[in-house]
């Protein structure tokens, strides 16, 4: 009698690398969530960054703790968190500041840069310390004004008029005016170191306005009238 015999079963071998690359990439996942969570614990909640040192560029003495002050930069807060936008536009209401910059200055400076405002003309009621700049801003200088600096008589939109009508003006006609009078938009006056008079009239049409303007003053007179180019005229007073 024949016997049968059990067929051999063979061994069954389980590949261990699958399961390790997913541990590898499940440790891997761990360390950037680890990393991660260390960065933005240091940057935005230790006192490792905090704000320590505040500097000023553009601006020196006084004029540097004013802008210190109105800034109110918090030392010992996290530099991450400093609220840098907060902070220019509070500078931005200084009348001699153009233009404000808060930047951070890695690991611990806020660095505030300022851009000053120039003087172009003086307000004729104070010369020696309110200057006027080129967009009709009135501010207090940091010193006292220089004598040669045109004397400005306006007010309301009649200011920025007349600082447009001067700061347009061509260089060869600029250095003869010394002061500027503006009762309306319509209504502006130079005063030449002559002591003559030019009746501008509005801020329009300013470089035929000069060029008339040069042609008229070959001849002797009190009153140079360009406000209407096309008819320019002249007065003597005496």
């Amino acid at each position: 009698m024949m016997s049968t015999a059990a067929p051999t079963r063979r061994p069954q071998f389980t590949d261990p690398r699958p399961t390790r690359r997913r541990r590898q990439r499940w440790a891997i996942a761990l360390g950037i969530v680890v990393i991660v969570a260390t960065t933005v614990w240091i940057v935005w909640f230790s006192s490792l960054l905090d704000v320590r040192d505040v500097r000023v560029l553009g601006a020196e003495g006084a004029r540097a703790d004013e802008v210190s002050t109105v800034a109110s930069i918090p030392l010992g807060v996290p530099l991450a968190r400093l609220d840098t936008a907060e902070a220019e536009r509070a500078l931005r209401q200084l009348p001699w500041v153009a233009a404000a910059e808060v930047r951070r200055g890695w690991p611990s400076e806020v660095v505030i840069a300022v851009e000053t405002r120039e003087p172009v003309a003086a307000l004729a009621s104070d010369p020696q310390r309110t200057a006027i700049d080129k967009d009709g801003v009135v501010f207090e200088a940091a010193e006292v004004l220089p004598k040669k600096l045109p004397k400005v008589t306006a007010e309301g939109a009649a200011l920025p008029a007349a600082m447009q009508v001067l700061v347009t003006l061509p260089e060869d006609l600029s250095k003869r005016v010394v002061a500027v009078t503006a009762t309306t938009l319509d209504d502006i006056d130079l005063s030449l170191r002559s002591g003559d008079t030019v009746r501008w009239g509005s801020a329009d049409r300013g470089d035929v306005k000069a060029e008339v303007l040069r042609a008229l003053l070959k001849r002797k007179a009190d009153l140079y009238d360009v406000s209407a180019p096309e008819l320019p005229t002249t007065f003597r007073l005496n």
